[in-house]
């Protein structure tokens, strides 16, 4: 009996064992399977290469680097235009709107571009950037004078005032950026073309962008935050300031009219209302370097600086919240505006339009090429409360 026992234990074991075998090649099948159908699956859609570009994308990118070199040479201009047909015909992102006129700037070098003017302009990472199709661009403003109330389970209910709204429409204009190199240095095989184009359009879109958001006209250009000259009026004050126009804070309420004061530094942060500081990422000062020189070193009623210098990699702050520095804030003055606050996410906008253009002229200057890239983009205020500024009055 002994025997039978041992024999049938062994077998159990083995039957055990084949199960345990036959359900894991099940699962490798079945695995195995799944992976073949995801790769037929994924056959027909366009794949990507290691940067995130499609092999197309690829191609277009390379013979764009061929023509630059050479862009008076036909077959390469006609090698660059078939590819940049092929992308347009796929209706490719890459392409967008901005090859009206000329080539269109591959995905990856309008991308280091936009992300140099993102490093060189502070306004990048502070107003709100936003995506558009077409120069009719708007948004609508709700102006907070919408209201509410209270009542008993079976009281009345009265009607409330709807919020007023104020359409919002960024002035569009296209941005350009002329460059030069020499012919000599373009078939030189050491220098980075793509990079020197990166460098060069990066570096003066982002001043040009910068200089817009803060005084641009609005005449084929955006609309800058001081275009039209600020005032006192407060938020909700009657008669309303216009929309396109912020409040100032006088820098010499404690001192002369020209000095600044760490107590008007103060005034100027709390007229921002508590709604747009709660609900912002992007609260910041903003001004100029030489300006900020000069605040570094007010100290308060107690003789502390109200500079915090940077601790354990926190940013350095004033009176709590980071600043942003850039030439294009007004100089120290008289009658000047140099230093602004506020929630920059909510007050100002900046709309682009996808894409950037290139054309290129090898036969003007001879010796010469001259690049011409171009995009387009507008802005305008969004909300003209939530961002305020100093003014260095003259009486």
């Amino acid at each position: 009996m002994s025997d039978f026992q041992d024999i049938k234990s062994v077998m159990d074991g083995i039957n055990e064992g084949v199960t345990a075998m036959r359900e894991r090649q099940a699962k490798e099948f079945s695995e195995l399977r799944e992976r073949v159908e995801t790769i037929e699956a994924n056959r027909s859609r366009p794949t990507k290469a290691a940067g995130g570009e499609t092999p197309e994308q690829t191609e277009y990118k390379s013979i764009f680097g061929e023509w630059l070199r050479q862009p008076n040479d036909d077959r390469a201009r006609n090698r660059l235009s078939d590819a940049q047909h092929k992308l347009l015909e796929r209706k490719d992102v890459s392409i967008g709107t901005g090859s009206a006129g000329g080539f269109a700037l591959p995905e990856e070098i309008s991308r280091r571009i936009e992300t140099r003017i993102e490093t060189l302009n502070p306004f990048r990472n502070l107003v709100n950037v936003v995506p558009c199709g077409s120069n009719d661009f708007k948004q609508l403003l709700s102006l907070g004078d919408s209201t509410s109330g209270w009542v008993s389970e079976t009281g009345t209910r009265t009607a409330t005032n709807s919020p007023s709204l104020r359409e919002r429409a960024p002035t569009f204009a296209e941005n350009y950026a002329v460059v030069t190199a020499t012919n000599w240095s373009l078939q030189d095989l050491f220098f980075d073309v793509q990079k020197w184009l990166v460098t060069e359009a990066g570096n003066r879109f982002a001043a040009d962008e910068a200089t817009a958001i803060v005084s641009g006209t609005g005449s084929d250009q955006p609309t800058g935050f001081l275009n039209t000259t600020p005032t006192t009026s407060a938020d909700f004050a009657s008669p309303q300031r216009a929309a396109g126009v912020v409040q100032y804070i006088p820098a010499g309420a404690y001192t002369s009219p020209y000095t600044i004061h760490y107590k008007s530094l103060v005034d100027l942060m709390m007229s921002v209302r508590e709604q747009f500081m709660a609900s912002s990422q992007q609260i910041a000062w903003v001004m100029r370097r030489s300006t900020l020189a000069y605040v570094r070193k007010l100290v308060d009623s107690t003789g502390q600086p109200i500079w915090a210098p940077m601790v354990g990699g926190n940013p350095q702050t004033l009176l709590g919240f980071p600043v942003a520095t850039t030439e294009a804030m007004p100089a120290m003055g008289a009658g000047n505006y140099p230093i602004a606050f506020g929630a920059w996410d909510q007050g100002y906008l900046l709309a682009e339009r996808s894409g950037m253009s290139i054309l290129v002229d090898p036969y003007t200057t001879k010796g010469k090429t001259v690049f011409y890239i171009s995009r387009r983009l507008g802005g305008c205020v969004y909300s003209n409360d939530a961002v305020k500024v100093m003014k260095q009055s003259v009486s």
